[in-house]
């Protein structure tokens, strides 16, 4: 577990992309392009760096980054042992960077036919994905985008509405009161009510306090999807990549049997140490092998230097697949 010894030469032995983009965008060490309107909140580590000639130069991954080196290293993995056709699901996609990061790697490494699954419930973002796929030369049509949550049950969820924030989520039945207040205070209720029984959007601009500072959310109910359901025209999954904002405990045990079947990898952004430790114990007795355990809200010190977690990592193997 943790080995990270064996990544860091494969990095090393990659050549960085720098090449000229397309302005307005951004391209990281694969040559992925970006469209810097995603990027304007959350700038990512990797993306393109300007040389002193102004020669777009692009920086590998390095443990120092963090999350992002390890969402890399686990495509890296996935892709290097896939065979025939490559077949990813992205649960909380976003624009979808980590499967067109994975597609590129896989032309790059392995040649072969992919299936894309992107799961996002953020309509900007969904649309996002798309634009994100197009810009480099992958047709959503080819694959399969759906716009809803990955919940425990199909039932409708109330979703967090905000372009380029990145941490949109499912409202748990405990944060609803808070909302209500502060819709109550701000004497928009019969409004909001209004909004949810006609187009099911309050319609609001509701502030959120948070780790990183006050943003605004809108919230509105989107479809929802088990994980198995997500599941079931998939007979063989080499990468699911999960970061769902705190659902990860409650969507992934009811799917476990699926998992152990189908799925050869699995990496989760956790977001509490107790789902953290919760979900290292379940995959502990389905028998998958952990590949990184870095719980989150934590400081790492490793052999190539130190990296915060504001996410928990945790990736595993499946013992039973090839």
């Amino acid at each position: 577990m943790n080995e990270l010894g064996p990544l860091i030469e494969t990095f090393a032995g990659l050549t960085p992309w720098s090449e000229p983009i397309t302005k307005g965008s951004v391209g990281n060490f694969l040559g992925v392009k970006t469209d810097q309107e995603f990027l304007e909140r959350h700038h990512p580590s990797n993306v393109e760096q300007s040389g002193p000639d102004q020669t777009p130069e692009t920086l590998l991954p390095k443990v120092t980054d963090g999350e992002p080196f390890f969402e890399f290293a686990a495509i890296h993995k996935a892709v290097s042992a896939a065979r025939d056709r490559f077949v990813m699901i992205e649960l909380g996609g976003g624009y979808a960077a980590r499967s067109v990061d994975a597609h590129r790697l896989l032309q790059k490494l392995n040649p072969m036919p992919s299936q894309l699954t992107i799961v996002e419930a953020e309509p900007t973002h969904f649309e996002w994905a798309k634009r994100h796929m197009l810009a480099n030369g992958i047709d959503p049509l080819d694959h399969w985008l759906i716009n809803a949550a990955v919940s425990a049950s199909s039932d409708p969820r109330l979703f967090m509405l905000g372009s380029g924030l990145y941490f949109n989520g499912i409202v748990r039945d405990g944060d609803i009161e808070e909302i209500v207040q502060q819709l109550i205070d701000r004497k928009q209720t019969p409004e909001a009510i209004r909004n949810l029984m006609l187009g099911g959007r309050c319609g609001m601009q509701i502030p959120y306090d948070s780790a990183a500072g006050q943003d605004i959310f809108d919230y509105q109910f989107v479809s929802a999807l088990p994980l198995a359901d997500i599941l079931a025209p998939l007979p063989q999954v080499d990468l699911i990549d999960m970061d769902i904002q705190g659902a990860e405990d409650a969507v992934i045990p009811p799917a476990m049997e699926m998992l152990d079947r189908r799925v050869k990898r699995i990496h989760i952004g956790t977001h509490h140490a107790d789902i953290h430790s919760g979900l290292w114990d379940l995959f502990f007795e389905h028998e998958w092998a952990c590949e990184f355990d870095y719980a989150p809200l934590g400081t790492h010190e490793t052999a190539w230097g130190k990296f915060d977690t504001m996410d928990g990592i945790l990736h595993f193997s499946n013992t039973r697949l090839p």
